[in-house]
């Protein structure tokens, strides 16, 4: 197949949809697909590269960092023109659409007229939802995609409550790239003062959405309890950042670690994708108790790949990853009581902490590899584009 990928953002940009993408597609690569991915285009980066033999275009035009609810409108025949372009140069078999069910209905709607001009099938992967005005005024142009795959059983029903048809939409769980199971351990130690210490690692783009202050409070009470103990966050910059809204966040989470008396015992900083693996290796504990519903959670299952005991919330999909107190234990969004008790917990019981990572190791094998989810894809892809070859042959039939 010819496949044309769509998404707003891709790396160096982080997220778990970027990091979904730089597996997906390399591996429908290796499998015999031509894959070729349209994305944003941040500051400093070429127009058209290469990644592990997928074609990656970027257009300015699709970064969400540069565009706005506003901007989209004033820009939409530039915006059409960008799409058109680049589907008629991959004249793709199917089209994969990721998250373009939210920011603005104008791409979504492009691309819809010139699948439907052109009988293409158009898919699109739903990694999150929303419910607010401009997510409802997306939503209709539902009834023209071909399949939707939704991240988590939590997606899927959310986004049926918000009027997807149901029976289109498959779940297909994000899965670990091979060597996240089976590397040797390789920590490294980016910060002063970090190296032989408990780690607490906090894998998330830093705002209050994903949890970082509740993570900062517990942190105090723990660092009270075990001196030692260093905590790690990630994600300040080269994230989506639609609305703008992280840059005070982060300012705020400083700004309180400084008057917490932490700054000897909290790393801050971004991290590629590359240099993730060996910051889990280098943790003790990672965490990830967002208080807005968590639509799944890559980051999770890349510290549980590489036997790291978790913390999470029950928040949105995360439950589907971890079995409380078996491979993960589980606290309520929010709270910073039930978060410094289960880290607390950990960081003092080693055998806790080697019953649960072998738990989490053998889940990951079973519940989420990259194997299983680029099989699915690709299988939901192929049916929808063999579906409407059928059709198009019944109706040149007639």
């Amino acid at each position: 197949m010819r496949i044309a990928e769509i998404h707003w953002a891709f790396a160096p940009t982080i997220g778990g949809v970027e990091t979904h993408l730089a597996i997906l597609g390399p591996a429908l690569v290796a499998k015999g697909h031509s894959v070729v991915l349209l994305t944003g285009q941040p500051s400093g980066t070429p127009t058209r590269s290469e990644y592990s033999g997928m074609t990656v275009v970027r257009t300015p035009w699709l970064d969400l960092n540069q565009m706005s609810e506003v901007r989209f409108r004033r820009s939409e025949e530039a915006v059409r023109r960008t799409l058109v372009t680049f589907l008629e140069e991959v004249d793709p078999d199917v089209i994969h659409v990721h998250n373009l069910h939210y920011f603005s209905p104008i791409p979504l709607r492009a691309i819809s007229d010139w699948a439907a001009q052109r009988d293409i099938p158009v898919v699109l992967t739903a990694h999150n939802t929303w419910d607010d005005r401009l997510f409802r005024e997306v939503t209709p142009l539902a009834a023209e995609l071909d399949h939707v795959i939704a991240v988590s059983h939590f997606i899927r029903q959310d986004l049926i409550r918000l009027g997807y048809p149901g029976d289109r939409i498959s779940v297909v769980h994000h899965g670990v790239a091979p060597e996240w199971l089976t590397a040797p351990p390789d920590p490294s130690y980016p910060h002063p003062n970090m190296a032989g210490r408990p780690v607490i690692f906090h894998p998330a783009r830093m705002g209050f959405g994903k949890g970082s202050h509740v993570v900062v409070e517990a942190f105090a009470k723990v660092h009270e309890r075990i001196p030692e103990a260093f905590l790690v966050l990630a994600g300040t910059n080269k994230t989506v950042d639609w609305g703008h809204s992280q840059p005070s966040q982060v300012t705020e989470l400083f700004e309180r670690i400084r008057e917490l008396g932490l700054e000897e015992s909290v790393g801050v900083d971004t991290y590629s994708w590359e240099s993730m693996r060996g910051l889990y290796d280098a943790s003790s504990v990672v965490v990830y108790p967002s208080v807005a519903p968590e639509p799944f959670g890559i980051v999770v299952i890349e510290a549980m790949a590489r036997g790291r005991p978790v913390v999470i919330s029950s928040s949105g999909g995360m439950p589907e990853l971890v079995v409380p107190n078996v491979s993960g234990l589980v606290v309520r969004p929010g709270s910073v009581e039930d978060l410094q008790e289960a880290l607390i917990q950990l960081l003092t019981d080693g055998e806790l902490r080697r019953r649960l990572a072998e738990a989490a190791r053998q889940r990951v094998r079973s519940h989420f590899t990259a194997e299983a989810m680029v099989d699915n894809t690709e299988q939901i892809l192929a049916q929808t584009e063999l579906e409407r070859s059928r059709r198009r042959g019944r109706s040149f039939a007639l």
